[in-house]
């Protein structure tokens, strides 16, 4: 699997997505919002 490194500033704005109301359900952690986010995009792409 490779690491994916995310500066500062992005990381804080995640952080603060995934804590509010559902997102906290459907996003436990930053690795799974990147995830989710990367396949997602990978989808539009196709």
């Amino acid at each position: 699997m490779a690491e994916v490194k995310i500066d500062e500033q992005l990381l804080e704005k995640i952080k603060k997505l995934i804590q509010k109301g559902e997102n906290k359900f459907e996003f436990p952690s930053v690795k799974s919002f990147v995830d989710k986010a990367v396949l997602k995009m990978l989808k539009s792409l196709e």
